[in-house]
């Protein structure tokens, strides 16, 4: 199916990203018993529970997006392939939007990474 439309799968991306990517964000602040409050130690019961609490949430952000990037960026690869299949604006606005998404991706992941856990 895709050899006869190579953008098909770039625009399952693109649409999918857009509620993937907020998921991936949301999925680790909505699972900490303290909903992403790294100070409060009283919903984790200890300190320690509350850092292996986070840093699930940084694993869950982390690997979400590091997929999704590489899932867009193999995706722009495949486009650009075919891009003598594919009219050229079709080419350059599916690009565009993988382009947007892995910028959201991207944006996620530093978010997971650059947490500051001191109060």
């Amino acid at each position: 199916m895709t050899k006869n439309r190579p953008l098909l799968p770039a625009v399952i991306y693109i649409v999918g990203s857009v509620f993937i990517g907020p998921a991936i964000a949301v999925a680790g602040y909505v699972i900490t018993p303290a909903n992403g409050d790294y100070c409060d130690v009283s919903p984790h019961g200890s300190s320690g529970q509350r850092d292996r609490d986070y840093a699930l949430l940084e694993g869950i952000q982390v690997t979400g997006s590091i997929i999704m990037l590489a899932v867009g960026l193999f995706l722009l690869v495949y486009a650009w392939a075919n891009h003598r299949r594919i009219n050229s604006l079709s080419l350059v606005l599916t690009s565009t939007g993988i382009l947007v998404m892995v910028a959201g991706h991207l944006l996620v992941l530093i978010a997971g990474t650059a947490a500051n856990t001191s109060c």
